[in-house]
């Protein structure tokens, strides 16, 4: 059985390229755009090491729209906070003796007093530091508190935050009511977690933040001071309650964070786009290909089979060159799903109708040639010259067409992506852009989150459109430069 390919061809194969390896080290363009398009592949391989954070799993690591990290080079920037994020320890203040206390990794207090005119209370306090002199946006302390076993007891729990000027700000108070008003003690019967969440989360408390609890000067030591208070039922025998406190964790979203700074999730922008170089890189290639692939099967179908077959797929062609492709893909992706898979199917399928043509236009030409009419003679198959003849000959073409093809599937996801049809469980560059537009970057001069994934986005498109204008050039003789 004789080899596929002979000797003598792939002698003249390894000759063809290295010879178009030579031509494309000579395009200064070509070179160009291959070492930007290595920029792009060692980013996506390697986006789990170089990305300091999970895109999908990162978020609040600073305050939203936190700027980038190098911003502080600039003077009226130098001291904004870095994100703090500490455990704050609890220290028994002062104690009645009738309370008994366990340390561990939470406080146990134990009321039990036979004396029911007796009162007992506790005062604890966790200190933290507050190392810049400006205020946060939002200040969050998180703690667990379990108040159990209550008998002919009534009790009452504050907590308040101290400056190290002394000033004092109720932050929290039991029951949950606003922290000026003034409640009398509660009884529970139920034993039960509250987890408490503290914090100026909301716009319109920015203001109460910075001047209660945040006074001037900011940068300090503050004081979390924790008041519970057990009072006996009167006429009762005795009286008995627990309460269990857990660390406190205070967490002050910083208003500078890494490399590219954070978007309105607080969510790191550089690992983003780190992880979307790959997503794009993917999408292209394979909507690239599949639409080559396509244009490849009915340029030569349609070309080398004429009459009835070349009439009806040109047709099909015709009629769907005139469909607007944008809301077509919009309501496909509406309708399959926003999903990445169905998105680059039906870039490929919506993408192969100028190959198809431009590659008839050869087809026709190569059929009429004497190597055609020597194979025809032979016996051969119309299958095998297809096969034999036909795609080795118009692969140049549709290898520049693949090339040119990448950045078109990149922008027509990233466009799908900005109008909110993109799969929002993939961090792409498309969706970057959609968040920026529609969550107030714009609003806010948060740049770092917009023009980065822009950006990316044309230097990528670049990366191919040179190497196919080199690709192109190579392969076209009437483009090629004379040496």
């Amino acid at each position: 059985m004789s080899p596929i390919i002979t000797q003598e061809k792939r002698t003249i194969y390894r000759l063809k390229i290295e010879g178009f390896l030579e031509g494309f080290r000579r395009n200064r363009l070509g070179v160009l755009g291959i070492i930007l398009l290595l920029v792009y592949i060692i980013a996506g391989l390697f986006a789990p090491w170089l990305s300091p954070y999970d895109p999908q799993q990162s978020q609040l690591l600073a305050d939203a729209y936190a700027m980038p990290g190098w911003m502080k080079i600039f003077p009226q920037f130098s001291d904004y906070p870095n994100t703090i994020n500490v455990t704050a320890n609890w220290v028994v203040q002062q104690k009645t003796d009738s309370m008994a206390v366990e340390w561990g990794k939470t406080v146990n207090m134990v009321f039990n007093t036979t004396d029911t005119s007796e009162t007992a209370e506790m005062i604890m306090n966790a200190t933290f530091n507050y190392p810049y002199s400006v205020p946060p946006q939002r200040f969050v302390v998180t703690y667990d508190l379990l108040i159990g076993n209550i008998t002919n007891t009534w009790y009452y729990a504050e907590m308040v935050i101290v400056n190290q000027a002394g000033n004092s700000t109720r932050i929290w108070i039991l029951p949950f009511t606003d922290a000026t008003t003034e409640v009398s003690p509660i009884r529970d019967s139920s034993d039960a977690w509250l987890v408490k969440e503290l914090g100026y989360s909301d716009p319109k408390a920015v203001n109460v933040a910075r001047s209660h609890v945040f006074t001037a000067p900011v940068k300090g030591t503050y004081t979390l001071a924790f008041h519970l208070y057990f009072r006996p039922d009167e006429g009762t025998p005795f009286a008995s309650a627990t309460a269990t406190l857990g660390n406190a964790q205070v967490w002050i979203p910083g208003l500078v964070h890494g490399i590219l700074g954070t978007d309105f999730l607080g969510t790191d922008v550089f690992s983003q786009l780190i992880h979307g170089a790959k997503i794009s890189l993917a999408i292209g290639l394979l909507a690239a290909g599949l639409e080559t692939s396509i244009g490849i099967l009915i340029g030569v179908i349609s070309g080398y089979t004429g009459g009835l077959v070349d009439e009806a797929l040109m047709r099909i062609v015709d009629i769907l060159l005139c469909l607007p492709v944008l809301p077509l893909l919009l309501t496909l992706v509406f309708v399959f799903g926003k999903n990445v898979f169905y998105i680059v199917i039906l870039i490929g399928v919506f993408g192969w109708q100028g190959l198809a043509r431009t590659i008839r236009s050869q087809v026709l030409v190569l059929r009429e040639s004497s190597f055609v009419e020597s194979a025809v003679a032979s016996g051969a198959g119309k299958y095998y010259i297809m096969i034999r003849h036909i795609v080795p000959n118009i692969f140049p073409i549709a290898i520049s067409s693949l090339v040119l093809s990448v950045p078109a599937a990149i922008l027509t996801e990233a466009g799908l992506s900005f109008l909110g049809f993109g799969d929002p469980r993939t961090p792409t560059w498309g969706k970057m852009l959609n968040q920026a537009f529609g969550f107030g970057a714009f609003e806010k001069l948060a740049w770092w989150v917009a023009i980065p994934p822009g950006l990316a986005i044309t230097f990528l498109s670049l990366a191919f459109v040179f190497m196919g204008y080199a690709i192109d050039e190579i392969v076209n003789p009437r483009l090629r430069r004379r040496r």
